[in-house]
């Protein structure tokens, strides 16, 4: 037999009702109490039975979207995507962020598995998903994007990384730039394959592929006054200064702030002293003067997609999971 409500309490040494409140939200509860709760509900395994509370009060309506980093406005431009969709259906989006930390990611999760939710829309924290099948499991549809749902099989989004990292590569070559470092916030799968792109492009013009020219960031979340100053502009006085590059590919809009940050603070002529492009484009980097080249994101699309997969496994579609592929575009500015 499972654990019920009060095993939960009795963990945690709080009441039922606070147990209830946590689960539901529906009271404010101190933050040390609600951490000592959801403490217990993982030590304990406990799950709220999904069928049965539908069977009292039916339907939520409400789709969770859990992210690895709210910072960054990639995911806030995707919800704005998803929520236009849900929106029409009668959906309500719940916004939670994860903070890059794996721990926390596994506690919003299972909140919103206790509220009922009807579905889920993930950016996942880490590359191992495979503790989500105790988690979800088949107590509502999911859909991943941005990164693989590695150990856990479900639907998933992502954009063509490895052929826009390529292009944007390819691109600062045919400019003129042999020395080109590449700056990423983070390593992960998705990652990987920008920085794939990179070398492949380099390889395709017979340049070598330098490892001393690859800097990857420990993916920590920063705000953005302390990626200004952070890794990635730590990276890019390294390879300007040390390794003499000419030009960096940034491989997402977080790199990418620190890396102009840097270039800009020391007046480094843009494009003659120093070529950018990034992954990821922004309406900052068309402001920047000169404007940054970029390879854009469809972000309309990956979350008309996430929206739509979401949708057709909530009214019943079984067909095998599949990954889907967000072609990516290159667009030229003044940087390069």
């Amino acid at each position: 037999m499972g654990a019920s409500m009060k095993d939960v309490a009795r963990l945690a040494n709080v009441s039922t009702a606070t147990v209830s409140h946590v689960i539901n939200n529906t009271r404010n509860v101190n933050p040390e109490t609600r951490d000592k709760v959801m403490k217990a509900i993982r030590d304990l395994h406990y799950n709220v039975n999904p069928v049965a509370r539908n069977l009292r009060s039916g339907s939520s309506r409400v789709i969770g979207y859990v992210v690895s980093n709210l910072a960054n406005y990639f995911f806030t431009d995707i919800a704005l995507s998803i929520d236009s969709i849900l929106s029409e259906k009668g959906y309500h989006l719940i916004y939670i962020n994860s903070n890059e930390d794996p721990a926390k990611e596994e506690d919003n999760i299972r909140s919103l598995i206790m509220q009922n939710v009807d579905g889920l829309i993930i950016a996942p924290v880490g590359q191992d998903c495979s503790y989500m099948e105790k988690v979800i499991g088949n107590r509502c549809p999911c859909v991943f994007f941005d990164r693989k749902p590695n150990g856990f099989a479900r639907d998933y989004i992502l954009s063509t990384n490895f052929e826009g990292a390529f292009e944007g590569t390819e691109h600062l070559i045919e400019r003129g730039h042999t020395q080109i470092g590449f700056i990423n916030s983070r390593v992960d799968e998705t990652m990987l394959e920008r920085m794939n792109g990179y070398k492949a492009a380099l390889e395709k013009h017979g340049l070598p592929v330098l490892d001393d020219l690859i800097c990857s960031g420990t993916g920590q979340p920063m705000s953005m006054g302390e990626l200004r100053t952070g890794e990635s502009y730590q990276y890019a006085r390294y390879l300007f200064e040390e390794k003499r590059v000419s030009a960096v590919f940034c491989g997402n809009a977080l790199a990418g702030v620190g890396a102009i940050s840097y270039i800009k603070e020391k007046a480094l002529a843009i494009p003659e002293k120093a070529g950018v492009v990034t992954f990821d484009d922004s309406f900052w980097l068309s402001m920047s003067s000169p404007a940054v080249t970029a390879v854009n994101q469809n972000k309309f699309s990956i979350g008309q997609r996430a929206a739509g997969t979401l949708l057709e496994r909530i009214e019943g579609d079984s067909r095998p999971y599949s990954e889907y592929r967000i072609p990516t575009n290159l667009v030229v500015r003044d940087s390069c």
